[in-house]
């Protein structure tokens, strides 16, 4: 996946989401920079270490919410880190391994590509890439499967590489993102409202911004 950006606002963070489903089974993975699962499990759900062990080759770390309500399970790998959340306490140590190597994982400093193997059946369902710039908003990139369904019927307004449509948020009085689509992508676009930035300029960079997906290599 490519994502061109106007300006020179920094990308603060980019996170990726992937689940993969076969039968009645289903578990979803996040992909994080390094240093993911200390973040998540410091400042977005205290959690405690309970579980350490080696898939593929890399340390896979088990933590559980310092509340009993949830647990996570993270791969390290050189560049990326692989988090699944699980309900409840941290499951059992061959619970976790099997899980994790039930996958192909290919980490490179240009990203990680994760796919199930071949032998269980399973089949990439959902994809999602999310990427935050200061001080202008965020996109919520889908796969080519979800961004068919997501765009309208109706022509948009056009933009520097595709066109928008503003979309409100369900159930909400106010408020609303963008539908972006472009010749091969599509996001789902939220400004941020900033005192560094005006309406504007967040308005004009939404305009020149080209999402293109490709199937990684």
């Amino acid at each position: 996946m490519r994502v061109a950006l106007p300006g020179s606002a920094p990308v603060s963070s980019v996170v990726t989401g992937v689940r993969f489903a076969g039968g009645s089974y289903g578990t979803g993975f996040q992909i994080g920079p390094r240093g993911y699962h200390d973040f998540a499990c410091t400042h977005v759900a205290p959690a405690t270490p309970r579980e350490r062990l080696v898939v593929h080759g890399r340390e896979v770390l088990v933590a559980e919410a310092n509340d009993g309500e949830s647990s996570v399970a993270t791969l390290i790998g050189a560049y990326h880190e692989l988090m699944t959340v699980f309900a409840g306490p941290a499951p059992q140590r061959d619970r976790v391994f099997s899980l994790f190597n039930s996958l192909q994982i290919t980490d490179k400093i240009g990203g990680m590509v994760v796919r199930p193997r071949s032998e269980t059946l399973l089949d990439t369902m959902a994809e999602q890439v999310v990427v935050v710039v200061k001080d202008y908003g965020s996109l919520s990139i889908p796969g080519p499967r979800q961004a068919s369904v997501l765009v309208p019927s109706h022509a948009g307004a056009p933009t520097a590489h595709g066109e928008v449509w503003k979309a409100n948020y369900p159930g909400a009085a106010r408020g609303h993102a963008f539908i972006l689509g472009c010749p091969k992508g599509l996001a789902e676009v939220h400004l941020t409202e900033s005192a560094a930035t005006t309406e504007q300029e967040r308005l004009d960079w939404l305009n020149g911004i080209d999402v293109s997906w490709r199937d990684a290599s």
